[in-house]
C-alpha cells in the first residue's frame, strides 16, 4: 500500500498470516468439542457439557469467519480493520474453553480419559503456538488460562509431590512453548523486513527507471528539436550559398583577366567547401530523423569507384595526392546513392589527411562477399584514437591540427554503413598510413535481360524550354543563368496561378523550388502542370527535408535535390530524368 512504513507493512503481514493460518484451527476446536462431549457424558451431567460445547463451537464458528474475512481482504490488499482484535478476543474465549477443560472436566478414577483430555490440550497448545506466534501477548495470555488451570487442577486432585511433579513439568511445558513461539515470530519478521526490503529496492529501481525513462524522453526531444532547427534553420541558410554556387558556376572565365580568375577560382573552391558543409549536416539531419531508407538496385562496383575518382582528381592535384583505383567486374545488390556518399566520404577524408601522399580505391572480392577499401599511406592514427574518429564532431589529434573541419564524415559513414547493414572496418598504425574497408557488400550474377551500369550510355541531354520556378529571385536567375549557359531557353517565374495552367505551352524541363511561400508548393505546380499537359520531365530543388516532403516527392517519382546543389549535382539531375 502507498505511504506505507516498514513497521505497516510488518503488522499488516503479521496480521494477514495469523488470519490465514486460523482458517484451519477453527475446526479443530469444533471436532474436539464434539469428541470430548462424547466421552465425557457418562461422568458429567449433560447440561454443563453441552454448555461448554456451545461455547466452544460458537467461538470457534466466529473465529473462523474472521479468518476468511480477514484473508479475502488480505488478498485484495485492502486494510484489515479490527478483524486482528476480533481474532485475539475469539482466541481468549476460546482459551477459557479449554481452560474450563483442564479445571473442571477432569473424571476422577478414569486414567485413560484423563491422559486423552491432557492429549488434546497438548495438541491444541502447539497448534496455537504453530498459528497465532505472530500475536505474542495474545498467545501468552492464551497459554496462561489454559496450562495453569491444569496445574490447578492437578494440585488440587494430588496435594502432594504426586500432583506437583507433573505441574512444574506442565509449567515448564508452557514457558518452553512461549520461548518457541517467540523464535517462530523472529523468524517470521525477519523474513517479512527482507520482503520489505526487497519491495523498497524494486520500487528504488522503479523511480530509477522512471527518471531514467524521463531522461531518455527529453534527449530524444532535444535530439528531435536539434535535427528540426537543422531541417528549418538550414534552409534560409542554405539558399544564397545554392544561388552563389550556380552564380559562379555560370560565370565565364574565358574572358576574365588572370587575377580574377584566380580570384573566381579561390571563391569557387570556398563555396564547395561551405556546400559540402551543407551537405554533411544534412546528412546528420537526414540520418537524425530516419529518413534515410535504402533502396536496392544492381550496379557495378566500379562505377561509384571511377566516378569519385574523377570528381575527386582535382582536389587530389591541388593536395598533392596520387589518387588512383584498382575495380572489378562485381555487380552488386545495394544502395548506389549511399555507397556513393560513403565513397564520397572516404576519399574526401583521405585526401585531406594524406597530403602530399598516396591515395588509392580498391575493390575486393571475397568469398563473404565485395569490400570498398580506401588506404592511404598518411601519418595514420593513433589506436587511442581509432574508436573515437567515428563519433560526430570527434577528430583524431594529427587531423585538428593538420585540417579544418567538423569531423562528421566518418560520423556519417558509420550511420550510413548501419543503414546498409555492412560494416567499416579501421586498419591503421601510426606512421604507416590508414585503411576503411566497408562490406561485405552482397554480389549479384549477371543476366541476359542486365548489362553492366558501366555500359548503359546515359541518355543525351537535349536542350529545349526549360521552365524555373522559385520565389527567391536570386536563385531563380542563378539557376537559369547556368540552364542557359548550357543551351537551354529559360523562362522563370515566383508561381504559376491555377487558371493558368492549361493555357501555358508545356516546357520540355520544370526545375522548381518546393516552398513558394504563396501556400502552394512546386509540387503542387508540377502535379497541376503534367495534369494538363502530360509527364513533363521535372526536379525539385529543396532547402527543406521534411519527412513528408520526401515521402510526396518520391510518391510522385521525381528527383529531389537538397540546397544547396553544386552545378554537377543538378546536370546528373537533369540527364536522369530526360532519360
Amino acid at each position: 500500500m502507498a505511504g506505507e512504513t516498514r513497521d505497516s507493512y510488518l503488522r499488516y503481514q503479521s496480521d494477514a498470516l495469523i488470519l490465514r493460518l486460523g482458517r484451519y484451527v477453527w475446526p479443530m476446536h469444533v471436532l474436539s468439542a464434539a469428541v470430548l462431549s462424547y466421552s465425557l457424558r457418562v461422568h458429567f451431567p449433560a447440561p454443563l457439557i453441552a454448555g461448554w460445547a456451545a461455547w466452544m463451537v460458537l467461538f470457534a464458528l466466529w473465529q473462523g469467519a474472521i479468518c476468511f474475512r480477514g484473508t479475502a481482504l488480505a488478498a485484495a490488499g485492502a486494510p484489515l480493520g479490527r478483524l486482528p482484535l476480533a481474532f485475539d478476543v475469539s482466541a481468549v474465549l476460546l482459551a477459557l474453553s479449554w481452560g474450563f477443560l483442564g479445571l473442571v472436566f477432569f473424571p476422577a478414577g478414569d486414567t485413560d480419559l484423563q491422559v486423552f483430555i491432557g492429549f488434546i490440550i497438548g495438541g491444541a497448545v502447539l497448534t496455537g503456538v504453530g498459528t497465532h506466534n505472530m500475536h505474542f501477548p495474545m498467545l501468552a495470555a492464551t497459554l496462561s488460562i489454559i496450562v495453569p488451570a491444569q496445574v490447578v487442577r492437578l494440585l488440587i486432585e494430588n496435594p502432594d509431590a504426586k500432583g506437583a511433579i507433573p505441574g512444574a513439568m506442565l509449567l515448564v511445558f508452557m514457558i518452553l512453548m512461549l520461548a518457541l513461539g517467540w523464535a517462530l515470530r523472529s523468524f517470521t519478521r525477519r523474513g517479512f523486513r527482507l520482503q520489505w526490503e526487497k519491495m523498497e529496492l524494486a520500487r528504488q529501481l522503479e523511480a530509477q527507471a522512471e527518471i531514467l525513462k524521463s531522461a531518455r524522453a527529453e534527449a530524444d526531444a532535444a535530439n528531435a528539436a536539434k535535427s528540426l532547427f537543422f531541417a528549418q534553420a538550414s534552409h534560409d541558410l542554405r539558399q544564397p550559398v545554392h544561388s552563389m554556387g550556380l552564380f559562379l558556376a555560370a560565370l565565364s572565365k574565358d574572358t576574365l583577366p588572370p587575377r580574377t580568375r584566380e580570384i573566381l577560382t579561390r571563391i569557387e573552391q570556398s563555396v564547395d567547401a561551405l556546400s559540402k558543409l551543407f551537405n554533411s549536416l544534412l546528412d546528420v539531419t537526414l540520418l537524425d530523423t530516419g529518413q534515410t531508407r535504402p533502396e536496392i538496385s544492381r550496379f557495378t562496383a566500379s562505377e561509384p569507384v571511377e566516378d569519385i575518382c574523377e570528381e575527386f582528381a582535382l582536389a587530389a592535384r591541388v593536395a598533392g595526392v596520387r589518387l588512383s583505383y584498382k575495380s572489378t567486374g562485381a555487380i552488386v545488390r545495394s544502395d548506389p546513392l549511399i555507397v556513393r556518399r560513403i565513397l564520397q566520404n572516404l576519399v574526401s577524408n583521405a585526401i585531406k589527411h594524406a597530403q602530399g601522399t598516396d591515395v588509392r580505391v580498391v575493390v575486393r572480392e571475397e568469398t563473404a562477399g565485395v569490400f570498398f577499401d580506401v588506404s592511404d599511406t598518411g601519418h595514420g592514427i593513433a589506436p587511442s584514437e581509432q574508436a573515437r574518429i567515428f563519433q560526430e564532431f570527434e577528430r583524431s589529434r594529427a587531423a585538428a591540427e593538420a585540417v579544418d573541419g567538423l569531423g562528421l564524415g566518418l560520423a556519417i559513414v558509420r550511420r550510413l554503413s548501419e543503414v546498409l547493414h555492412v560494416d567499416v572496418l579501421l586498419r591503421s598504425r601510426p606512421g604507416g598510413g590508414t585503411t576503411f574497408s566497408v562490406g561485405p557488400f552482397e554480389k549479384a550474377a549477371f543476366t541476359d535481360d542486365a548489362k553492366p551500369v558501366e555500359e548503359i550510355e546515359p541518355a543525351a541531354a537535349s536542350p529545349g524550354r526549360a521552365l524555373v520556378i522559385d520565389d527567391d529571385r536570386a536563385v531563380c536567375e542563378a539557376v537559369a543563368a547556368l540552364l542557359a549557359r548550357w543551351g537551354w531557353e529559360v523562362e522563370t517565374c515566383a508561381d504559376i496561378p491555377a487558371a493558368e495552367i492549361n493555357g501555358i505551352v508545356p516546357p520540355d524541363l520544370i526545375v522548381s523550388d518546393h516552398d513558394l511561400g504563396t501556400g502552394r508548393t512546386g509540387l503542387d505546380i508540377i502535379s497541376a502542370l503534367r495534369a494538363a499537359h502530360g509527364p513533363v520531365p521535372a526536379l525539385i530543388i529543396s532547402g527543406s527535408s521534411t519527412p513528408e516532403m520526401r515521402e510526396r516527392v518520391l510518391h510522385e517519382n521525381l528527383v529531389l535535390l537538397h540546397k544547396p546543389v553544386r552545378p554537377a549535382q543538378l546536370r546528373s539531375a537533369i540527364l536522369s530524368v530526360l532519360g
